[in-house]
Order: C-alpha cells, then sequence, then structure tokens
C-alpha cells in the first residue's frame, strides 16, 4: 500500500454496512464462540489450552472457506487462515490467543453477560477480537475479492514474549496492511502509535554473611540494588515521554543471611527509541558500593509503532467509517505494545484496535461491549474495503496508462 489516499469513505461504506448487518444477524453464534473460547485456559502455564484454543481458531475458518495451517513453534501453534481473492493487495489481520491468566481461571471468573457487557479472562485480549475478524473474513467472503488474500494470523505467545517478532512473521511480511485485533479503547478509540520498549534484569553480587554473628563480613547485594531501584526511578520523565519501572526485585535466602544476590526487572518506554537507548545506558551506569558489582543478564528491545502516511490513511479511514456506522472511532497513542509494533518495523501500514470495544484488560473485570460488536465489525471490514478498492483503482490507473502509451 503507498501513502496515496485511500478510495472516498462512500466506497467503503457499503462493505461496512452489509458486514455489520451481518454480524449482527449471527451475533448469537458469535458469543457462544466466544463463551466457548473464554471457558478455555490459554496462559503460559496452559498449553494444551493454547492449542485447544487454536484448532478451534482453525476450525472455524475453515467454515468460512479459509485455507487454513497450524505452524507448530515454540510458543504452541500459530493460526494462519487465508481467505484468497481475485486480485489486489494483501491485507493481514493480526492477533493472539494467549492470556495472561493462570490456569484456573476459566473456572473460577468463567464468563458472564451483565449489562449489555461480555465478561471473562481473556474475552477483551483478545478472544473477542480474533472472533471479530473471523466475523469480517465470513462477511467478506460472501462479497466482490478485491483482494490477493486476508491472511489472518493468531500467535500464541503474544504476551509472554520478551523480543522479536511473532512465529509465522514471515507469511506477515510485506503485507500491503495491517489491522491488529486488540479491542479498541473503552471509548472507541484505535491505537496509531506506541512506544518502544526495552526490559533488562539488573543483577547485584555481593558477599553472604551470618546476620548473627559476623554481619560485618557481608556486603548486602540487597541493599545497593535497592539504591540503585531508588536512582532508576529518577529516570521517569527525564526525557519526553520516558517511563522507567523498577517491576520486580528478588534477594536473599534466609531472614539470617545478609543477601550475596539480588535482582531487579527494569522496564523503559519513550515514544523515542534513542530516548529508550539512553534510558537503557543511565540504568546500566550504576554507582560505586563497596563489595558488591553489578551486571546485566538480560537485555530485550520492542520496536515502537511510528505512525506513517500510508497508516495514517488507515485511520482516517476509520475515523470517516465510524459515524456511518454509529460506532465511536478516535485516535490514542498509547506505552502498550503489541505485535502491530514489529508489522510496523518492518514497514507495513498499520491500526491497532480493530477489535470491539473493551477494557479492563488483564483484570477480573476484563470486558468487551456487546452492542459494538456489529458495528465495529463492518468497522474492520469497511477499511478493508477501503484498502482493496485503493489498490484496485491505482491498478486500473496503471494499466490505462499503459494502453495510452501503446496507441501513441
Amino acid at each position: 500500500m503507498t501513502a496515496e489516499p485511500l478510495l472516498p469513505v462512500e466506497s467503503a461504506v457499503a462493505a461496512a454496512t452489509a458486514a455489520a448487518d451481518d454480524a449482527r444477524r449471527r451475533l448469537p453464534r458469535w458469543l457462544e464462540r466466544l463463551e466457548q473460547l473464554v471457558g478455555i485456559d490459554s496462559g503460559v502455564d496452559a498449553p494444551a489450552g493454547r492449542e485447544e484454543v487454536a484448532g478451534l481458531l482453525a476450525e472455524w475458518a475453515e467454515e468460512i472457506g479459509c485455507g487454513v495451517e497450524l505452524v507448530s513453534g515454540a510458543g504452541c501453534s500459530t493460526v494462519t487462515a487465508r481467505l484468497s481473492g481475485d486480485s489486489g493487495p494483501r491485507i493481514v489481520l493480526l492477533g493472539h490467543h494467549d492470556t495472561v491468566f493462570p490456569a484456573g481461571s476459566a473456572a473460577q471468573m468463567g464468563f458472564a453477560v451483565r449489562d449489555g457487557r461480555a465478561h471473562g479472562p481473556g474475552v477483551a485480549d483478545m478472544k473477542g477480537g480474533l472472533l471479530l475478524g473471523l466475523a469480517a473474513l465470513e462477511a467478506l467472503a460472501a462479497g466482490e475479492r478485491r483482494f490477493t488474500a486476508i491472511d489472518f494470523v493468531s500467535v500464541p505467545d503474544e504476551e509472554t514474549r520478551s523480543a522479536g517478532p511473532p512465529d509465522g512473521f514471515e507469511l506477515i511480511r510485506g503485507a500491503d496492511a495491517c489491522l491488529v485485533l486488540e479491542c479498541a479503547r473503552e471509548n472507541g478509540d484505535l491505537v496509531y502509535q506506541r512506544k518502544a520498549q526495552a526490559s533488562l534484569t539488573l543483577v547485584a553480587h555481593g558477599r553472604g554473611a551470618h546476620a548473627g554473628t559476623h554481619p560485618e563480613r557481608g556486603r548486602s547485594a540487597l541493599l545497593a540494588l535497592c539504591r540503585e531501584a531508588l536512582r532508576v526511578d529518577t529516570l521517569n520523565g527525564a526525557r519526553p515521554g520516558l517511563a522507567v519501572t523498577v517491576g520486580t526485585l528478588h534477594s536473599g535466602t534466609h531472614f539470617a543471611t545478609v543477601p550475596d544476590h539480588a535482582e531487579a526487572d527494569v522496564d523503559v518506554r519513550a515514544w523515542d527509541a534513542d530516548d529508550v537507548g539512553w534510558a537503557l545506558d543511565q540504568v546500566r551506569d550504576t554507582g560505586d558500593h563497596d563489595g558488591v558489582s553489578f551486571d546485566v543478564a538480560r537485555l530485550s528491545r520492542w520496536p515502537g509503532m511510528t505512525p506513517t502516511a500510508a497508516s495514517l490513511a488507515l485511520l482516517e479511514m476509520a475515523e470517516a467509517l465510524g459515524p456511518r456506522l454509529a460506532t465511536p472511532v478516535g485516535r490514542r497513542r498509547t506505552g502498550g505494545s503489541s505485535d502491530g509494533c514489529c508489522t510496523a518495523a518492518a514497514g507495513i501500514p498499520t491500526l491497532d484496535g480493530l477489535g470491539p470495544i473493551g477494557g479492563h484488560d488483564h483484570s477480573p473485570d476484563e470486558y468487551i461491549d456487546i452492542d459494538s460488536w456489529p458495528a465495529r465489525c463492518g468497522l474492520l471490514a469497511g477499511v478493508i474495503s477501503a484498502v482493496s478498492g485503493a489498490a484496485a483503482r491505482e491498478h486500473a490507473a496503471q494499466a490505462s496508462a499503459t494502453d495510452e502509451g501503446g496507441d501513441t
């Protein structure tokens, strides 16, 4: 996809409206499937559950008419489903079927519908978005296919992967657009920019000693690391948008021992990747502590999602479609990461937050707004149609220019 404007919004309204109507008719079935997915634990400690969810997504994609493959990887299987078209762009719908909730959460928290909202572990992040993507594919499968392919990709380890693109990224690479199925924000906003992120483990090495008989012989790794943690905290806001967080601190083996080892996990985020690098250097620049040394045990980097002219064109199309579908659509920058960061870094025009409206992610109150489902399905289908139609128009213009050149 080029940075040229997409089709006028009127050209995408028909596909958007048809998809919204289709999603509204089929909503009871999709809610049954959502309850089925939410009832399966698929966190880091539930690999069998992740495989079960992947299998169901593959089954439902096949019913739509997609060619489906389950790609084995370190984090369990990635679902890849392709809805083939006639010609035009290749568009990726990207999501993940792992959640942050531990095994047992599905039984403990359960799935419930209250006051127009569906609740349950992973309902917003992001099993609801995955099913919305399949619903949009189902609606588009019945119409004109002005695309080479729409590839639905769901990975099993987005919540735990600390670096690197997802499994199956070779399928995604080179796509004309990537639409990420994370839920829209609670007010309907889409995400067009995300911070670059890095994390490291800062390790302190001291000297152990008996706390009762000879504490003076010890050198506390814990106290030295605590002092460093307080120093690191002062980096917050040192540059625009810079956030530095000491998230965990581990030390000690027994209350009667001066701890000889301590570790702290540090998270760094900023709009500018250079600011992330600067902050990492500051974190590693530890002070002098008698008898205590420091090193870094782990360092990972995650790219930011920086808007381009092409990705802003996707956003502007969604904003134009929102009023036609009676659903609020705004724009949001956020410090959270997603696999949309990887696609944006690879040069693919990317827009995030195209699932249903939802909120309270990663908490017992996680929810999606059921009433938002049809309109947000229409919104996703409309953006896909706009990308497809723009590419078809550009192709036709190029063909016409070639014909005219041959007549002279």
